[in-house]
C-alpha cells in the first residue's frame, strides 16, 4: 500500500490570483446540545467549539457552518437570533463574522429554522499553533433564542494550501 503525503499542493502552472491549492486536513464537530440565550451579547451563547492546528502559516482555513435556530414565542416582534464565529490564537479571541439577523420574527410566534449558517474563508490566522473557532448565539433585543432545539449544529474546518 502506498501513501501520498503533502502539506502544500500547487498546480503545475501555479495558482491564479484569489485561489488556493488542495485540502491539507479537515476537522469536523457536531452538537445536539440545546443552547438558550436571552443575552444581547455572545457571552453565554456558546454553541460549538472546533480546533485545528494548521500545518502552514500561509494556508487558509475554510469554515463551513450549519445549525438549527429557534426564536421563542412571546417576543416583541423586534427580536432576532444573531450569531458570530470567532477565532482564538494564543489566547486572543477575535470575531471573524457576525450575522445580526439570522432569524427574524415580525410577529409574536415561535419560529424554528433548520440549515442556518454560512461559509467563511479565514486567511488571517498566520500561525502553525492551535486555532480555536467558536460559534455563539445571542438575542438582538433580549427575547429568548435557541440553537439545536429540534436540530443540530455541524461545524467543519478545512486547511487549504495557499
Amino acid at each position: 500500500m502506498s501513501e501520498l503525503r503533502t502539506n502544500r499542493i500547487v498546480p503545475r502552472d501555479g495558482l491564479p490570483s484569489g485561489s488556493y491549492g488542495g485540502i491539507i486536513q479537515v476537522r469536523y464537530g457536531s452538537s445536539t446540545t440545546q443552547v438558550s440565550s436571552t443575552s444581547t451579547n455572545f457571552d453565554d451563547g456558546l454553541v460549538i467549539t472546533l480546533t485545528i492546528t494548521p500545518n502552514r502559516a500561509d494556508s487558509a482555513i475554510l469554515l463551513m457552518l450549519t445549525f438549527s435556530g429557534n426564536q421563542g414565542s412571546g417576543g416583541s416582534g423586534l427580536n432576532r437570533l444573531k450569531y458570530t464565529i470567532t477565532r482564538t490564537v494564543g489566547g486572543t479571541e477575535s470575531s471573524l463574522v457576525t450575522i445580526d439577523e439570522a432569524l427574524v420574527d415580525y410577529g409574536q410566534s415561535n419560529i424554528h429554522a433548520q440549515g442556518l449558517g454560512n461559509n467563511y474563508l479565514d486567511t488571517g490566522h498566520n500561525t502553525t499553533n492551535e486555532v480555536t473557532y467558536k460559534m455563539k448565539i445571542a438575542s438582538s433585543h433580549g427575547g429568548q433564542v435557541q440553537a439545536n432545539n429540534n436540530g443540530r449544529t455541524d461545524f467543519i474546518a478545512m486547511e487549504i494550501s495557499g
